[in-house]
């Protein structure tokens, strides 16, 4: 033999008595794949939370903000917020929005939101009072 292993050197050692392997051995592929998943999920609210992050930022950054004035604490900001994030197919955003403002005040500027994000079209819907969803085309 010149080092290379034959078949019968890859079988399974076992004894004839067709005990079934060891709680370890069968333990440890379950925990491998709920560490896998937990980790995936992991990542996947990290990407999502980015997302909303980018949206929130441009939809202030579109002059959708309000901003107000009181003496006790100065210049305040307001913009529409993220209120969930479903990734799809297609990805969508819910988003709400501020008092006073309207689906289509967010729909004018559909395209440079789409821009922004790298999808191609960014389609709006209304769902309700001061609810909107964005979604995402690729």
């Amino acid at each position: 033999m010149d080092g290379q292993l034959e078949d019968k050197d890859l079988q399974p050692v076992s004894d004839g008595t067709g005990r079934r392997p060891s709680l370890l051995g069968r333990l440890l592929p379950r925990r491998t794949a709920l560490r896998d998943a937990r980790r995936h999920e992991r990542l996947q609210q990290q990407r999502n939370q980015r997302l909303a992050e980018k949206v929130e930022t441009i939809l202030a950054g579109s002059g959708l903000s309000q901003s107000d004035y009181s003496v006790a604490g100065g210049r305040s900001y307001h913009f529409p917020r993220v209120v969930s994030v479903d990734e799809g197919p297609p990805v969508t955003v819910t988003v709400r929005l501020l008092g006073g403002q309207a689906p289509d005040d967010v729909a004018v500027h559909a395209p440079a939101i789409a821009y922004d994000l790298g999808v191609t079209e960014v389609r709006v819907v209304s769902l309700g009072p001061l609810l909107i969803r964005l979604e995402l085309l690729p």
